[in-house]
């Protein structure tokens, strides 16, 4: 299969590696110094697993049209990464958005009707240029957006698999985006602020009814919203912890590079949404706030 990921940043690079490996052909779009580490010594894996592939790279995106390109971006890049890729975007194009938070499958159904949602609980982070460490195996789950089903949801699910990514297909990925970013708003709320691995969420006896408050938030607005469930918010946030203990989460990981991080599309999100619906998010309207207080701190 042909695909190009657009965003080799951690999970990006992570699905790309994994991918070339099992003899797709993958164009990574980055930026300069991840594309230029990947063109002359390759895209080396550690951690779970160590190996060296060399797909392609490239700062641009190709204008031949792929079968499946998969949005990795950071959410606020997503209006932009699509508009420089547009011209890769022919009429038999799949998007598949793997990203945190909401809102970007809307972004994309503005270039091709084919869009795809996601969710993925792997735990990744960039060492250094080229260089990609495996934290943690978690679960894929890809669905037709907003619902239904595709064949090649199926195709892309068995490719998936066969690169050692666990992958499952759902006809309700709506309902797993929000189960997704209320895991976020919980694992990248608190590991940000205290600056932990996840795991020590999990094993810190004062933070198990903090996050279950933050996650019952997040779930009475997607229930006033009328999103259903196919796995319990809370079910996938302990699996993620322990599936990613290793791991520190990505909003973390922005701040101590002095990026933007993306808290205005998980806590952000459910704070706009719950207005929407009469309610209000004071967990994750706190949690908002003193993320990009720190985020300002470190840029």
């Amino acid at each position: 299969m042909k695909i190009y990921v657009l965003g080799a940043g951690s999970i990006g690079s992570l699905f790309g590696a994994l991918l070339s490996r099992a003899g797709n052909d993958v164009t990574l779009i980055g930026r300069e110094n991840q594309v230029r580490a990947v063109r002359e010594n390759g895209l080396r894996v550690v951690g779970i697993e160590e190996f060296v592939v060399h797909p392609k790279a490239s700062i641009y995106a190709p204008e031949e049209p792929p079968d499946l390109l998969i949005l990795a971006t950071k959410s606020y890049s997503t209006k932009t990464a699509l508009e420089c890729a547009k011209r890769c975007i022919g009429p038999e194009t799949w998007i598949l958005s793997i990203q945190n938070g909401l809102g970007n499958e809307e972004l994309a159904l503005k270039f091709t009707p084919n869009v795809l949602g996601g969710i993925t609980t792997n735990g990744a982070m960039l060492v250094e240029g080229g260089v990609l460490k495996w934290t943690g195996k978690g679960v894929t789950v890809i669905g037709k957006y907003l619902t239904g089903s595709h064949p090649f949801v199926d195709e892309i699910a068995k490719t998936f698999n066969e690169a050692g990514l666990e992958t499952y297909t759902t006809e309700n990925v709506v309902g797993w985006k929000w189960a997704k970013v209320i895991v976020n708003s919980v694992i990248n709320g608190l590991g940000t602020i205290l600056e932990v691995k996840n795991g020590f969420l999990k094993d810190d006896p004062y933070l198990e009814s903090i996050s279950i408050d933050i996650a019952r938030e997040g779930c009475m607005v997607a229930q006033q919203l009328g999103i259903e469930f196919e796995v319990h918010p809370l079910e996938l946030l302990w699996d993620t912890i322990e599936k990613t203990r290793e791991n520190y989460n990505s909003t973390l990981q922005d701040i101590w590079r002095g990026k933007k991080t993306e808290v205005d599309y998980i806590h952000g999100k459910i704070v706009e949404y719950a207005k929407t619906v009469g309610l209000e998010a004071p967990r994750n309207e706190l949690l908002w706030a003193l993320i990009k207080a720190k985020e300002g701190q470190s840029r």
